[in-house]
């Protein structure tokens, strides 16, 4: 039986890192020929943006949706169209045969974090449901994550001279009270510190935005309407995979989720909101225990297949010399 392209698994995670951008010694050539990859629209408005740190996340975020695209549905580079919600959140137009979500997250606290993530996952509705008033639909069913920098406690203590009970206290606002009494009965500052890094990101909690991104809430008013139970006996350190974590929303066990918790490197870690529903040909379908990991994709790979779609004077030069301009955010 031949199995077409539309009906392999599209579930992939990948990272990219900003900080391994600048320290690459062909940036000049690399920004250049991107920013002659994506839409006029794309250009201006990371143009606009003040630091060049903000400038190269939007362009990045920007090639790993089209790259994205271009790879799971075997199209051309200048075939790829996106639409936004309401909200802001992209959607395919083109190819229409393209049946799976894609989104982006990114992190800012610090240069070098990874910076753009990129998640793609099957889905299991009807095209036409891409569009008009259907889209909600399709951001229901597919995952979405975010990633943050796990600092060491000897680095965050050092740097803001707060004790683990402090940090709880600064958030205790948008966390409910169970969130809060699993943080505090932890035995040890070291042990407080992590469970607060597992459950926030500055400013929210990392595991409320993994589930507020896939839904396409955006920014809820109450975060403690959302209260997320970790089983302690899962040991939460690079090489888990983690899918123990449960979540209540004003008191109601929300069974339909599944959060997936793993790390992408020894400083960075990932929470993944999935729906349980997937098509019969997803991994995720066919093996409940399967794990997808995150991947690190180098500027260099964006590229590989990109075409120019809006060619710009002296080959990006000026765009190049804009970018060099711009200050450098002061972390």
């Amino acid at each position: 039986m031949t199995v077409t392209h539309s009906e392999q698994c599209k579930c992939s995670r990948w990272a990219v890192s900003l900080s391994h951008a600048f320290e690459n010694a062909q940036l000049e050539k690399l920004f250049r020929k991107g920013v002659q990859c994506i839409t006029q629209e794309e250009f201006d408005k990371l143009s606009k943006m003040r630091h060049r740190e903000d400038s190269l996340a939007a362009l990045y975020g920007r090639l790993l949706l089209r790259e994205g695209v271009r790879k799971f549905t075997d199209c051309e580079w200048d075939e790829v169209t996106f639409g936004r919600t309401e909200r802001g959140k992209p959607y395919i137009v083109t190819p229409e045969s393209a049946n799976f979500g894609i989104n982006i997250s990114h992190q800012a606290r610090e240069l070098r974090c990874i910076r753009e993530q990129l998640l793609a996952s099957c889905w299991s509705g009807r095209n036409e449901t891409r569009q008009g008033t259907s889209v909600n639909t399709f951001i229901e069913v597919f995952h979405m994550f975010v990633a943050r920098e796990v600092p060491s406690i000897q680095q965050t203590t050092q740097c803001n001279n707060k004790s683990a009970d402090e940090y709880i206290n600064s958030m205790a606002k948008s966390a409910s009270v169970e969130e809060l009494k699993q943080m505090r009965s932890q035995p040890t500052e070291a042990m407080k510190m992590v469970m607060f890094y597992r459950y926030w990101i500055f400013p929210i909690q990392c595991l409320k935005e993994a589930i507020l991104k896939a839904t396409g809430e955006g920014i809820m008013q109450d975060l403690n309407r959302l209260d997320f139970r970790c089983d302690f006996a899962d040991r939460y350190k690079q090489g888990c995979f983690i899918t123990s974590t449960s979540m209540l929303e004003d008191g109601k066990v929300q069974r339909q989720w599944i959060f997936e918790e793993s790390f992408i490197d020894n400083n960075h870690s990932a929470a993944v909101c999935k729906e349980k529903r997937a098509p019969s040909f997803c991994t995720f379908s066919k093996d409940s225990e399967a794990k997808i990991f995150f991947s690190k994709v180098g500027f260099e790979s964006l590229l590989d297949h990109a075409t120019i779609i809006n060619p710009l004077p002296q080959d990006g030069l000026q765009a190049w010399e804009d970018f060099c301009l711009k200050p450098r955010k002061m972390f």
